[in-house]
Order: structure tokens, then sequence, then C-alpha cells
């Protein structure tokens, strides 16, 4: 029998990717895949790097590693860009080696695996129409079959959404692994999924393991990036939570002509008890640009 294991989403929480690495040394699978967005939102990417590097693992391009580049090579911000927004992703970049640039930039964007008697599987951070357009439950059928109709592979792992996923269509399996240090789905725990072979066929098992975030929390303390940074502020919110807060942060600003960045705004953003109402399927809205997701 063959496991297979993917990930993502580590997003700088080291708590959570040790968490995730104790439950693999339980399980001893045959590969693990890291399907990108190693770093960025949380305090520890470079840590969350080094780690990752060290395992051995496959590793693949997400939008936040593309991120990170862009703002090394100084591309972003562009100039309609509040710069305080990318404050603590200008830090990473800013903070990793250009070795460690020059790994993120040569990561690939996919990986398939085929094994003798199984259907082939294939591995990327978002779908294949983008990298930033994740799989996941808000897409109508003509969307999933975008997203995955054109893939020569019988089944498609994404992740980008921070959500689990799966669904049959047209001869395709779509699956999203969720996120080990930023779940979506109101489930703290650090996640990911395990698919195991038998009888010629594939198995899932969305993962889900439970982790101590006082450390994470008190990396963030230890900066002073939460006390200059309102982004980092709702990125800490998210992982408290395991709830999506930036894209509701927007448009809660936008509705009330508040300002984004702007500390007071997301005091009243906070004292809104109704932003931390449970959400909606069609609430989400997937980033369509790289900067989206970001702002």
């Amino acid at each position: 029998m063959a496991s297979i294991v993917v990930l993502a989403d580590i997003h700088g929480n080291l708590s959570a990717l040790e968490a995730v690495r104790a439950d693999l040394a339980q399980l001893a699978p045959d590969q693990v895949i890291v399907a990108g967005d190693v770093i960025n939102r949380g305090p520890q990417s470079r840590e969350c790097l080094q780690a990752v590097r060290a395992t051995g693992w496959t590793v693949l391009f997400g939008n936040h590693e593309e991120y990170i580049l862009k703002l090394a090579d100084g591309s972003l911000p562009t100039p309609d860009d509040d710069e305080d927004w990318w404050l603590p992703a200008k830090r990473i970049a800013d903070e990793l080696s250009a070795e460690e640039l020059a790994y993120l930039a040569a990561l690939p964007r996919e990986h398939s695996i085929a094994l003798p008697g199984l259907p082939t599987i294939r591995v990327l951070h978002g779908s294949l129409r983008a990298l930033n357009d994740g799989i996941g439950f808000w897409m109508s059928d003509a969307d999933l079959r975008d997203a995955v109709g054109a893939a020569p592979e019988a089944i498609v792992v994404g992740a980008h959404t921070h959500r689990p996923y799966s669904r049959h269509i047209d001869g395709h399996w779509a699956l999203n692994c969720g996120a080990v240090g930023f779940p979506f789905n109101g489930n703290p725990a650090a996640q990911y999924l395990l698919l195991e072979s038998g009888n010629g066929a594939w198995t899932a098992d969305f993962r889900a393991v439970p982790y101590d975030r006082a450390p994470v929390l008190a990396a963030w303390e230890r900066t002073d990036i939460l006390q200059r940074s309102v982004i980092a502020r709702i990125f800490r919110l998210e992982m408290e939570t395991a709830s999506p807060h930036l894209n509701r942060y927007d448009r809660f600003c936008a509705q009330r002509g508040l300002t984004p960045g702007d500390p007071a705004s997301f005091e009243r953003y906070l004292a809104d008890s109704a932003q931390f109402a449970p959400r909606r399927a069609g609430d989400h809205q997937s980033p369509s640009h790289p900067a989206a997701d970001q702002r």
C-alpha cells in the first residue's frame, strides 16, 4: 500500500509545522509534497523554510513565495499600493538570504505522482487556471471543470484556499489539502491530506492535528510588527479564529468609507461582532490578482 501526504499553507507557523511533522513520524508516508505558501503571514517564515528544506520533501511554488520574490526584486509594492500593507512581507524578503530567494525562485509549479496500477495525481498550489485560483466549495460545476478538467491526471490536489475539499466531477477528483498554519474552516488544528492506496484506487483522509499556539503568538510579540502593521494584526486574528479576515476587513472598510490599514478602522472591525459570525458558503472570494489576498 502506498501513502502520499500533501500539505500546504504553512505560512510561517512553526508550531503547526512541528505538529504535522510529529504526526507524519507516526504515519511514515512514502512521499510528502508541500503545495506552496511555506512563508509569509506568520512570524516564523525563515524558520519554516529552513525546517521544510531539511526534510527533503518535495516543495512547490505558491503565491506567497511569489510575493516575497517580487518584494525582493522591487516589483512590489506598486505605486498605487500602501507600503505599510506590505511591511510584514517586506521584512521576510529582507530577512531571507540570496541563496534562499534563489531556492524559492527555482521551485516547481506542480508535481505529478504516477504509481503502477493507480490513478495519477497532480499536485499544485492553486488550480490549472492560476497560481492563486483555489479549488473550493463555492465553485459552480462549470468553474470546477475549468479548474481541473484539462488535467490528464485523474486526481488534482490544490491548496491556497485554506479549506479541505473533495469532489468528483466528469471523471476527475478535485481535492484541496487544507492549511497547516492558517486554516479557514473554523478548526484551528494543523490540517493536511493523506492519500492511501488500496484495490487500485486512492482514499483521502483529511487530518487535523491539534497543537499549542502559544509559541507562534509569542513569536509575534517578540517583534514590533503588531504595533506597526494592521495587516500583521489581521494575520494574527486569522490564526486565532481559524477564519479569513483580510478580504472581510477590506469590504468592511469599503462599505463604511474607512481607510484600510488605519488602526482605528481595525478597532471598529473588531468591535463589530457580525464580522465573526459563521461564514456562508457563498461568501468566499478567491483573489484574482497577487495583491488581492495581501490587501
